[in-house]
């Protein structure tokens, strides 16, 4: 377990992804990321995990028709072997308020 508080971990994770978006990838993180998320972190990775390495907000997937769609996480472990998507308000409240606003 890392000794970094979480706070201090979920600071720097939204940081690092803010910093490496830019346009609808970084506007998605920033209106995407809200309390139910964060719940989720806090609540059920962080005690089971006790980082945030290898998880991904706001994630870009294309779905089997070709459109892209934001997971609110995916885990991509370094070994490529294992990819896990996570949705935390379900599925259809992304497609109701997919768009730019």
């Amino acid at each position: 377990m890392s000794s970094i508080s979480f706070e201090e971990n979920y600071t720097a994770f939204l940081e690092h992804h803010l910093a490496r978006r830019s346009g609808e990838r970084r506007g998605r993180l920033e209106r995407g990321h809200a309390h139910a998320e964060s719940l989720f972190l806090r609540n059920v990775w962080w005690p089971l995990r006790g980082n945030l390495e290898d998880l991904h907000p706001e994630y870009e997937v294309t779905d089997w028709r070709g459109r892209s769609y934001f997971a609110d996480f995916a885990w991509l472990p370094g070994n490529g072997e294992l990819k896990l998507l996570f949705e935390i308000k379900g599925y259809a409240a992304h497609v109701r308020d997919m768009d730019r606003q």
